[in-house]
């Protein structure tokens, strides 16, 4: 795969630049989830070595509560299988999510992990990633609970552990309305695993520091294999 190194690097730069052209030709009250598609997708597709397929079906999605879960991005060997093949190779799985006026709260942005987390015993080679991008902010209100950037120190905050090479969710350590929220998902989606630890590297994020009216922000972190010594029923 080219440029392999800086796949982080890409998007984060890649979508906050993307971004900031848009805002200052004045689409920024369009911008949503969706709109954050378009970057992301654009950029994933430079990366010819694989197909690129959006909006695909989570092999664990079998639920009969509406429409299936899905992954926002899946990069797949170039072959002639359909695209809701599981048995067709995965190599990169990509989650987003924006920010905006309103911040998301912590408990979605931890499901959007554990679904990249439950794609690895499907995939055993997979990479998965997270991608977190809007308004800074906002953003900070979110980090605020959940740092993901290692800042030259190790630490622990909260339920978070950060060290130089992993940033490391205890869930059992989330406060109630979180676990909650990750519990009512859970008895939900049957077929998904739950570990107590979310690994993940630390996040890509750009600007790497407050630059004045630089209003957005694109982190994009790793997220690994569960250790599945860690399993769950709840939380």
């Amino acid at each position: 795969m080219s440029n392999l190194t800086n796949f982080q690097r890409k998007l984060s730069e890649g979508v906050t630049g993307w971004l900031t052209f848009e805002f200052y030709c004045f689409r920024g009250k369009i911008f949503s989830e969706k709109y954050l598609a378009y970057p992301i997708g654009q950029i994933l597709n430079s990366i010819n070595e694989f197909k690129t397929s959006a909006e695909v079906n989570h092999p664990k999605s079998g639920s009969k509560q509406g429409r299936p879960l899905q992954i926002d991005f899946v990069l797949k060997d170039d072959d002639k299988k359909g695209d809701d093949d599981i048995d067709e190779k995965w190599h990169y799985a990509i989650e987003s999510k924006w920010i905006g006026n309103t911040s998301i709260s912590l408990g979605s942005m931890i499901w959007d992990l554990i679904r990249l987390q439950n794609l690895h015993e499907h995939h055993s080679e997979l990479k998965t990633y997270f991608v977190l991008s809007g308004f800074q902010k906002k953003i900070k209100i979110l980090l605020d609970q959940c740092p993901i950037v290692y800042n030259g120190k190790k630490e622990e905050k909260g339920f978070v552990k950060i060290t130089a090479h992993n940033i490391i969710l205890n869930l059992l350590s989330l406060d109630s309305k979180t676990k909650d929220y990750i519990n009512n998902r859970i008895t939900k989606y049957p077929e998904f695993k739950l570990y107590s630890k979310i690994v993940c590297k630390p996040a890509h994020v750009f600007p790497r520091k407050d630059i004045i009216n630089m209003t957005f922000s694109t982190y994009v972190m790793e997220v690994m294999s569960p250790n599945k010594t860690t399993r769950l029923d709840v939380i």
